[in-house]
Formats: C-alpha cells, sequence, structure tokens
C-alpha cells in the first residue's frame, strides 16, 4: 500500500524467496560457489545449514539459475515425505515415467536418466530444502540414492539445505553412513552490521529506487533486532515503512524503527531482538492495528490527488 508514496515500483521487503532480491554478501558468493564447484565436480552429497531466515531457499534458486546448461534439477519443498514418496517426487521433478508404481521400477528409470545424462556430458542434481524435516527412514533412502554411480563418480549429486539441528540428526549413529559421505559444507551466518546497510540498500534499489532514505542510526537499530538475519531484517523494514508512510514522512529514522520494533513486539514476532513467532514461518506480519491510520492516511492522499491531478491516480482498497 505504501509503495506510491514511496515512488517504488513493488514491496522492497517481502519475505518470499525472490532471486531477484538475492543480496550476495560475501558469505552467500562462498555458498554458492562452494555448492556449484560441489555439483559440477560430481562430490555426491553438499550440505548447506543455517539458522531460519538466513536465505538459504533463496540461495538455492539463485544456485539452480547459475548452474550449467547441461544439469537437470529436482527442487524438494516440502521434505515431509515418506521415503517411498520422496523416490516419486524426483523422479516425477525429472519428468521420468516408470514403466510400474514400484520402487525398483522408480530407482531403475532414474539410474538409466543418470548415466543417459553423464554420457553425454550432463549431470543431475536433486535439492531438498528443510531437510531437518526427514525422518532417518528417508534419509536413508537419500543414501542408497547416492549409491547410483559409475567406478568413477557419482551420477546423482544430492545437496541436504537445513536448519543448524540438521547436523545434529546426521551425527546420529545410525546415519554416521550418511555423515560421512557428505564432503562439501557450507554453514550460512547472519549478516553483519555493514553487510545489513547494503542489503537494506540493495533492496530498496531492486524495488525501484524510490524517495525514501534509511539513516545511519535506523539501520543500526534495525540490525541491533534483527541480529542480522535477513527475514527479520525484511520484517523490521517492512514494518518501519507502514509506520512512515502513515506519518507521510519519506526519511526512516531510529525512533521510526523503535515505533516499528514495538508493534513487532506486541505482535509476537520480535523478542529480545531475535524472532519469535515469525520464526520458520513464511506467514509474515499482521497488519491490523496499522488499517486503521493507513485507511485514514489513504483517504487524505487519495482525495489530494484528486483535486491536483486527477482521482485515478491513487486507487486505494483497504480490506478489512
Amino acid at each position: 500500500m505504501y509503495e506510491k508514496f514511496f515512488f517504488l515500483k513493488e514491496k522492497p521487503f517481502h519475505i518470499t524467496p525472490d532471486p531477484k532480491f538475492l543480496y550476495l554478501s560475501k558469505k552467500h558468493r562462498e555458498a554458492i560457489d562452494l555448492l556449484s564447484f560441489g555439483i559440477v565436480e560430481r562430490k555426491g552429497f553438499i550440505l548447506l545449514t543455517g539458522e531460519v531466515g538466513t536465505g538459504k531457499t533463496t540461495l538455492c534458486r539463485a544456485l539452480l539459475e547459475k548452474l550449467p546448461a547441461l544439469t537437470e534439477s529436482a527442487l524438494i519443498l516440502n521434505p515431509v515425505l515418506s521415503e517411498e514418496d520422496l523416490l516419486k517426487t524426483i523422479t516425477a521433478d525429472f519428468g521420468l515415467n516408470p514403466g510400474k508404481d514400484t520402487v525398483k521400477e522408480h530407482l531403475d528409470e532414474l539410474n538409466r536418466f543418470l548415466l543417459k545424462k553423464a554420457s553425454s556430458g550432463g549431470t543431475a542434481v536433486v535439492i531438498i530444502d528443510e531437510a531437518q524435516n526427514l525422518n532417518p527412514a528417508t534419509l536413508e533412502m537419500v543414501r542408497l540414492l547416492s549409491n547410483l554411480e559409475t567406478e568413477k563418480e557419482k551420477l546423482l549429486q544430492i545437496v541436504l539445505v537445513g536448519q543448524p539441528e540438521l547436523r545434529d540428526k546426521l551425527s546420529l549413529p545410525e546415519l554416521r553412513q550418511l555423515n560421512q559421505r557428505i564432503i562439501v559444507r557450507y554453514h550460512l551466518n547472519p549478516l553483519d552490521l555493514l553487510e545489513t546497510k547494503s542489503y537494506i540498500e540493495n533492496r530498496l534499489k531492486v524495488a525501484g529506487g524510490g524517495k525514501v532514505e534509511f539513516r545511519e542510526d535506523a539501520m543500526r537499530l534495525v540490525f541491533d533486532k534483527s541480529q542480522g538475519i535477513p527475514r527479520m531484517i525484511n520484517i523490521v523494514c517492512d514494518r518501519a515503512l507502514t509506520a512512515a508512510f502513515i506519518d507521510e514522512s519519506r526519511t526512516i529514522g531510529a525512533e521510526t524503527v523503535r515505533k516499528a520494533v514495538s508493534e513487532l513486539e506486541s505482535d509476537g514476532y520480535l523478542q529480545n531482538g531475535a524472532s519469535a513467532a515469525v520464526a520458520g514461518s513464511e506467514a509474515g506480519p499482521s497488519y491490523g492495528r496499522y488499517m486503521a491510520p493507513i485507511a485514514a492516511t489513504a483517504f487524505v492522499l487519495a482525495f489530494i490527488a484528486g483535486l491536483f491531478i486527477g482521482p485515478e491516480v491513487y486507487n486505494f482498497t483497504v480490506l478489512p
């Protein structure tokens, strides 16, 4: 709703994993380069971990766009699957149609596909997001898939992406064979203060630049409250823009951020500077308490716009 006020083409701080908004910090560049290396060099298993909201899913989508042309990929976003369903999901993503709907037929069809792909100089990669939710039986199926290989190389590259507890799960005695096969590992840490500033500026630029300025004290407070976690930076900045829109100000200072943080803490989205209810959720913050003042501000802006530049310029719709 505030995009027109700030002269933005779209919201700069939405929390969906859009690769267009990917800010490549040094950490993110290292992660993408290492994952690309593991896939191209056919290392078999690759592990990417990071706290909730650090941008793992967005990074994976960006990785898929960077892979060589002869690379086939399957992206599993919902890993709460049985071992059989995981296998069938992978073959479906690769566009395979086994003659019979059995585990053996799916494995045989996948193996034929991978051999053909390797013979033409290509490779295949499976990325499993939120892999900490995989149960031990399904992880064992993942290990068995890594047995699809020739004498010289792995035919299927498997990227496990998850929260830090994934490392704890992989350290279980019953999963030691899988854990030992993971050669390439990277843990994605939150952004530091300078990276947070660049992150905010980058997202504003991608969204169209606009007429909005985050002052130095505002950016520092955003960093303190978000702890450098990109998803929380988005939530705090989005709420700050909403607060500034209500105040009819295009400059975001520390006081505006404090107001936004206070609202988020009241709603349960922030707790002592860390994410609370929003951790692990893509729902984002509610704007219930802002709707009345937003509606009033929108009405005034629409009225003024109608007087000077025609009523069709501002078309505000306030949902209940």
